[in-house]
């Protein structure tokens, strides 16, 4: 089964293999061995779903390296079926879309142990489009969907990551969102050198996460909301 090296999941299945929507801090589709190894990958994701019927206590993300609800999605209604699988297994399913509007048709398959989440680096429209220029819904639109999704009983988290300086205001997105996410990621902006970011040196990523991601900690904590600081990050903060 495919594990994964993400500090907060132990598992995770890859539905498509490509991804449309270009976010320039991608190091996955941005690197020809990464990309070479997704495409590689010849399991059917309804059939590894299926392997989890057996397993328990596991944390399967679904998915990191591309996203479960392309635009083709809508028709073909595979990441539909890995759901109808694994969300009624003995696991944790976190679901990761930068479209949850068209994941919202698939609530009804959602039991107590999925979760729909999204991907959020900044409430600024330009910036947004800046970084994520293949995207087909704003921020906004992402969180509105995850604020239904909530409102019918659908546990929602949400993945700050990576944190851009300049870009990225987590305690912002945080205030914004505490009513409606259940559940918090925030992680540092990796392989910024490989992805042609020089600016962004080790030394200015740790200055700007010390200030703000110490910040948003802090309101995690006064309104008792579970969270993870990926490793990368963590090591970068003074805590």
């Amino acid at each position: 089964m495919p594990r994964t090296k993400v500090d907060y999941a132990t598992d995770q299945i890859t539905v498509y293999r490509y991804c449309p929507y270009g976010c320039r801090y991608c190091y996955v589709w941005h690197n020809k061995l990464f990309v070479s190894r997704v495409v590689r990958g010849r399991y059917d994701p309804v059939d590894e779903a299926r392997k989890y019927l057996k397993k328990k206590n596991r944390i399967i993300v679904v998915s990191f390296v591309s996203d479960p609800y392309p635009p083709e999605e809508r028709d073909r209604r595979i990441t539909r079926k890995v759901l109808e699988i694994l969300c009624n297994t003995d696991n944790k399913i976190l679901i990761l879309t930068k479209n949850p509007q068209l994941a919202l048709r698939d609530v009804d398959v959602m039991s107590k142990n999925c979760w729909l989440g999204s991907t959020v680096i900044t409430l600024d429209k330009g910036k947004w489009r800046y970084w994520e220029p293949g995207t087909l819904y704003s921020p906004a639109r992402r969180l509105y969907a995850l604020k239904i999704a909530h409102e019918v009983g659908v546990k929602t988290w949400l993945s700050i990551e990576p944190i851009i300086p300049g870009t990225t205001y987590p305690q912002d997105i945080i205030n914004k969102t505490l009513g409606y996410i259940d559940y918090y990621v925030l992680g540092a902006f990796n392989y910024t050198k490989q992805l042609g970011y020089t600016t962004y040196t080790p030394e200015t990523l740790k200055k700007y996460y010390t200030k703000h991601v110490l910040k948003s900690i802090q309101i995690l904590k006064q309104h008792n909301k579970p969270y993870h600081i990926k490793k990368e990050l963590k090591k970068m903060i003074k805590q």
